[in-house]
């Protein structure tokens, strides 16, 4: 009897301590499950498959909200008209969104340097020097970037936010015009030492689209999802047939 009522209390404690541990565990996986589940949630306003550019230096997802792609910056609303000269330009996605009537476009605009075109500091002060070419924006700057590089090496994003007044295309009863209405221009610059690659994303919204694009979500959901990428090994030249005797 002596013995067996501490080797009753020995396994009452040993099972305590592992449902303890079961317990602890299960609410680790349960919270880490959560925590993806709460990801995929906000995620699922870009398309699952990413974007690959500048010959897969740079991945990204493109919001659903956007329908039509311009890989040469052909269209007018491709590149802002402040930013004509836009540091490697690769892409532009958007729409064609109706507000009261009129047609207005919403537009991410990306740039991908890599290798010797990357230095992000003159990068910046290349945008910020035609940007404040603006009247309107003329005392305009990056907001200062939180944080250190992380252990990829990518910095932390640099932000220059421009409200009010610019250029919009409009279109009304199918005649296309562009002039100064309110709207939303944020540039997104990040650059990774370890590929050599920077990324500028560009985004373009009027006002009257800010309820239907909830930039301020958007933009931070898609600037997650970038990756920058090594260049690829260069593949070994050709062997030559010998010559034949």
């Amino acid at each position: 009897m002596r013995r067996s009522v501490p080797l009753a209390a020995i396994a009452v404690i040993g099972l305590v301590v592992a449902t303890g541990c079961l317990s602890r565990s299960y609410d680790a996986d349960f919270l880490a499950r959560l925590k993806q589940y709460r990801e995929e949630g906000e995620l699922s306003r870009l398309h699952g498959e990413p974007k690959s550019l500048k010959d897969g230096r740079l991945l990204l997802r493109v919001p659903k909200l956007f329908t039509e792609e311009d890989p040469v910056g052909e269209k007018e609303q491709s590149k802002p008209p402040f930013l004509k000269d836009f540091p490697g330009f690769a892409s532009s996605f958007g729409s064609l969104l109706e507000a009261d009537g009129v047609k207005l476009p919403v537009v991410l605009s990306v740039g991908v340097l890599a290798d010797n075109d990357n230095n992000l500091e003159d990068i910046k002060a290349k945008i910020l020097k035609q940007v404040q070419k603006e009247a309107a924006f003329a005392k305009e700057t990056w907001a200062k970037s939180e944080g250190e590089p992380d252990a990829n090496g990518q910095t932390p994003w640099s932000i220059l936010r421009l409200v009010g007044q610019q250029p919009f295309e409009r279109i009304t009863a199918g005649v296309t015009e562009t002039k100064n209405t309110d709207g939303t221009t944020e540039i997104w610059v990040a650059s990774h030492a370890g590929a050599k690659v920077a990324a500028v994303l560009v985004w373009r919204v009027p006002q009257e689209l800010d309820a239907a694009v909830r930039l301020p979500e958007l933009a931070g959901l898609v600037a997650r999802t970038v990756e920058m990428k090594v260049a690829p090994p260069a593949e070994p030249p050709a062997a030559v047939p010998a010559a034949k005797p």
